[in-house]
């Protein structure tokens, strides 16, 4: 471990003793030398303290069950998103939809983290298929580096808008269907956390719905398009910001879903919506 000195250096650099030790590790594990380790981290600790991610400085961060590459090509896995999976989990879990053969659909993967953690939790339950899908290459490609640590078969990548990655006849199939938009509103971009302007653009904002709700334009197109794509009983569940919530459980209901329900975050605060095909 470094000496007592550079710890303290790193850390009145970043301003956190957790964080300075982190990096420390990270280049304690890859360095040559005590000249380099100091190097390098002092190297890191100057551009955390500029603002850009930890995650992205590290390389990797940890989800659920899995430890993820993480680029700027992706979103970092966040807590959140963790909860959203654990209510999907939960919901497929209650309703057991398919019989046998679980197909997953992980729509705007990113890094993967949705539908590789849900393959990883679920394959000693059942046998099972999970689609990333992703209109990013970039991401596509972090997603296809992250499924290989997980060294897992039954894994489709495809690259598409939404729905138009999939292939016609997966329609009526799939189980369980999960999404972490874009729903930020451009017009909120002046007031997010300065960390966010490392994160890309497109996985962000979101343009407004046509009847108003900001940034909710993605999530709806979700909504109302992935009915058809569902088996019998089949789950979606889809993050969101706090603000949408309401918007969207009335717009499942209405697209003809059963059993919607609000998802919790660890803050107590609504972060997405779950619900059931009929």
């Amino acid at each position: 471990m470094a000496d007592g000195t550079l710890r303290s250096e790193v850390t009145k650099t970043v301003g956190s003793a957790q964080e300075a030790l982190w990096i420390l590790e990270h280049v304690e594990s890859h360095a040559r030398s005590g000249e380099d380790v100091a190097d390098e981290a002092r190297a890191l600790a100057s551009r955390r303290a500029a603002g850009e991610p930890l995650q992205y400085l590290l390389g990797s961060w940890p989800f659920r069950t899995l430890e993820l590459s993480v680029t700027p090509s992706a979103l970092i896995p966040r807590p959140e998103t963790e909860q959203v999976v654990e209510a999907a989990l939960r919901r497929w879990r209650s309703t057991r939809p398919g019989d046998g053969h679980a197909i997953v659909v992980d729509l705007g993967t990113g890094t993967g983290a949705i539908g590789l953690s849900l393959l990883a939790e679920l394959a000693d339950e059942t046998e099972i298929t999970v689609w990333l899908t992703d209109r990013s290459p970039d991401a596509l490609e972090l997603a296809r580096v992250n499924a290989g640590r997980l060294g897992a078969e039954g894994i489709e990548i495809r690259q598409g808008e939404w729905f138009a990655a999939l292939d016609g006849p997966l329609a009526g199939s799939v189980h369980l269907m999960i999404s972490n938009p874009p729903y930020v509103a451009e017009r909120d971009r002046a007031g997010l956390d300065p960390v966010l302007s490392h994160e890309p653009d497109e996985a962000l904002f979101s343009a407004d719905s046509a009847d108003g709700v900001p940034g909710f334009s993605d999530v709806e197109t979700l909504i109302r398009g992935a009915l058809p794509w569902l088996a019998p009983g089949g789950v979606l569940a889809i993050e969101m910001a706090e603000n949408q919530v309401e918007a969207a459980r009335g717009l499942a209901t209405s697209s003809g879903f059963v059993n919607v329900e609000t998802i919790i975050d660890l803050a107590g605060k609504p972060r997405g919506v779950v619900g059931e095909a009929p």
